[in-house]
């Protein structure tokens, strides 16, 4: 949490220049085209870049007519769509020539085809198959599947898979899916028509910075020092995190098992503050929030169940509340504190906070979120320590090691005075009464620099005697790491701020 984190990260890995090192492998191999063994309900025009099926709406399974490398992107664009049908669209990948089950396909790839050794596949959600949408999925060294709807990324489709030496795309083109087109980026002739495939293009060059514009930019909290946090590594199966661990996304396939927790319990009377980036109105539910003292790391993500009331039952100490905020929208900044009297309350925008709950405050719990139903994505902007009107207690619950100067210079050896920064030096004795009143805070410097104001607490002894540059200088740096009052070892620097 002493690490500053660089809000242009996100931006840096999704540069495009990183974007195209994917099929940079792949550039000289031949377009990927449609198999000549096809499902009896499928008609292969144009060269074998279009695949329609012209009866039903199943018996319509096709595979790429080479086999596709690790990272090596497969495009489809959506030619023709139904209404008159369900579902959309199976891909995935086999290990099996096609040319082995030419007379012996099934009628479904799911779960007929899949169920058989050495295919893998999964159905494509049907809100994302649009008409003329673009959509391209691959295959990792993971046996992760990711795929891609106009330029937008969506994550893992599925995992698990085995790899081997050759792999086919399996492509079914199913229910209101009448038609597809395989498209190769690399070319603006053929089959692929230049205005298309300029949009196609523009589309994927763009693809991050769009969706980075997209994405709201904090308005309340724009301008205050937040303490940078993470989530916890451990997940549910549904979300994937970026690299900085700042952002949770659920697959937008699927409405449950988005958990993402903290990485580390909070604080009393620390504000955790996040935002939410993107929401879907068609699912009902939105995001719930909860505290527990269960440690991430002892929890396997796939364990975690799709009702988040479930939790209730396992032997740790878990709350929970549904629906946390009322079916927030993207855009929307909440905050969310335990307060010394063991209430949760949570801040949304510029309204007054509400109560959520009532916890066991003298637990040590990590907030968790399930990013479920129209809640698809967030992200932790950090959190406040407002120090300016706690109590002395307060102060105990939050810092066990501070002590107001009087006391300090009583029993410290060191000559160092840990003070902490009020608004205004010149009216420090109007707003907390005398020298002797034991809970008076008092105004400093860093006593390293001498320049800037105290703005940091020393984790786990909770001393104020320096700026957070020299604080995190003292942690990382030439300071050995050491507490210079009472020589604890450092284990976090916290910026604190005064409102």
């Amino acid at each position: 949490m002493g690490l500053e984190i660089s809000l242009n990260r996100n931006r840096e890995a999704c540069a495009p220049k990183t974007r195209t090192c994917v099929n940079s492998a792949t550039n000289n191999l031949p377009p990927i085209r449609f198999h000549s063994v096809h499902g009896e309900n499928i008609r292969i025009t144009s060269d074998g870049a279009i695949a329609r099926r012209v009866e039903s709406f199943c018996k319509g399974i096709t595979f790429s007519n080479r086999p596709i490398r690790v990272n090596e992107r497969v495009y489809l664009k959506f030619v023709d769509i139904s209404s008159n049908w369900s579902g959309a669209v199976r891909f995935g990948f086999t290990n099996n020539d096609p040319n082995t089950c030419r007379n012996n396909l099934p009628k479904y790839a799911c779960p007929d085809l899949r169920n058989r050794p050495g295919n893998w596949a999964k159905a494509l959600a049907e809100r994302l198959a649009q008409r003329d949408s673009t959509l391209y999925f691959y295959y990792n060294e993971e046996g992760e599947v990711h795929y891609n709807i106009d330029g937008e990324d969506k994550g893992v489709f599925f995992s698990d898979m085995q790899i081997s030496p050759q792999m086919w795309a399996i492509i079914d083109v199913y229910g209101n899916t009448c038609a597809l087109e395989l498209v190769d980026p690399r070319s603006n002739s053929g089959n692929v028509r230049t205005r298309d495939m300029n949009h196609l293009v523009s589309q994927l060059s763009n693809s991050s910075i769009s969706r980075e514009n997209r994405e709201p930019l904090p308005q309340i909290y724009c301008n205050v020092a937040l303490n940078p946090i993470l989530f916890h590594r451990t997940k549910g199966c549904n979300v994937r995190l970026t690299n900085d661990r700042c952002i949770a996304e659920r697959n937008s396939s699927h409405y449950c098992q988005g958990y993402v927790f903290t990485q580390r319990p909070l604080n009393l009377e620390e504000k955790l503050v996040f935002q939410i980036l993107q929401t879907d109105g068609l699912y009902t539910g939105s995001l719930a929030f909860g505290l527990t003292t269960c440690n991430p790391s002892s929890i396997n993500g796939n364990d975690l169940p799709e009702d988040a009331h479930q939790l209730l039952e396992r032997p740790e100490y878990w709350v929970i509340i549904k629906d946390v905020a009322t079916a927030p929208v993207a855009g929307d900044e909440l905050a969310v504190k335990i307060c010394d009297n063991g209430e949760v309350k949570l801040y949304k925008n510029r309204q007054p906070p509400t109560t959520l709950m009532h916890v066991d405050q003298t637990q040590k719990l990590y907030a968790f979120f399930d990013l479920y139903g129209s809640t698809i994505k967030i992200k932790l902007l950090g959190t406040i320590i407002d120090i300016h009107n706690m109590s002395q207690s307060q102060l105990n619950h939050i810092l066990p090691g501070y002590q107001p100067l009087r006391l300090l210079s009583e029993t410290s050896s060191s000559n160092l005075s840990v003070c902490l920064p009020l608004k205004d030096k010149s009216n420090c004795a109007s707003q907390h009464g005398s020298e002797s009143n034991s809970n008076a805070i008092n105004l400093g410097e860093c006593t390293v620099c001498y320049e800037k104001p105290i703005n940091s607490v020393l984790y786990i002894c909770g001393h104020m005697c320096m700026c957070y540059e020299c604080a995190f200088k003292q942690w990382k740096g030439t300071g050995g790491g050491q507490c210079p009052i009472c020589r604890a070892m450092i284990q976090d620097v916290i910026r604190t701020y005064v409102s």
